[in-house]
């Protein structure tokens, strides 16, 4: 059985991590779209990020004003993100957790977000569910990561398809969510031979606020 926060520990020290510190377009792309709240008090303040690495996005939403709560299962990888929160004076409290079993507080975020982890079924439907409780009512929930189409390309990514994600897989794992985007988007990656496209699936949902929905006018 592979030791993943081993495996992660060692690629964050020794690897090629330069991927790891620029915010993917994709997600910027939808995560751009929703503003903190100016209350600190007020769940829309807060955003989590699950399996965020070395913090290229956890940094991108603190320097905007989010408080970010980072979950990682490499603490070498938290690390450089509270090196570099503490730099910038920006909010943002690391969790050293294993996602199959990271329990986040319920009701507690304005946004979630979810970039390239790619689990097992059962662990992936299990962590959406995680993440949908996080939410606190109007919420979102933001998900960018490898589209089946790009197995057998020879880009970085799972080598098990069911790992992989698409629009349709997804929106029929998000039970309670209302979707708002369910998409295959096409992108440009650098790799060491030069430029090549690739497709990710992007979700973007959010929790039904009911109590907004059912206010008098």
């Amino acid at each position: 059985m592979t030791d993943w926060a081993e495996y992660w520990d060692r690629r964050y020290t020794h690897g090629d991590i330069g991927w790891t510190l620029a915010p993917h377009p994709l997600a910027v792309e939808e995560l751009a779209l929703v503003a903190p709240d100016a209350d600190p008090a007020k769940p829309g303040h807060r955003a989590l990020d699950l399996g965020a690495g070395a913090g290229r996005h956890t940094m991108w939403l603190a320097r905007r004003g989010w408080h970010v709560t980072a979950v990682d299962i490499s603490a070498v990888a938290l690390e450089r993100t509270k090196q570099q929160a503490t730099a910038e004076n920006v909010e943002v409290t690391t969790v050293l957790a294993d996602l199959d079993s990271y329990e986040p507080p319920q009701d507690t975020f304005g946004l979630a977000l979810i970039t390239y982890v790619h689990v097992e079924p059962a662990q992936r439907a299990m962590l959406l569910a995680r993440a949908a409780k996080a939410l606190a009512p109007g919420g979102r929930l933001v998900i960018v990561g490898h589209h089946l189409d790009n197995l057998g390309t020879g880009l970085e990514g799972p080598s098990q398809p069911e790992r992989m994600f698409t629009p349709e897989r997804l929106r029929a794992e998000l039970s309670g969510l209302r979707v708002e985007r369910a998409a295959r988007v096409a992108h440009t990656v650098t790799t060491s031979t030069g430029e090549r496209e690739a497709y990710a699936t992007v979700i973007r949902a959010s929790r039904p606020d009911r109590t907004a929905q059912t206010a008098p006018a």
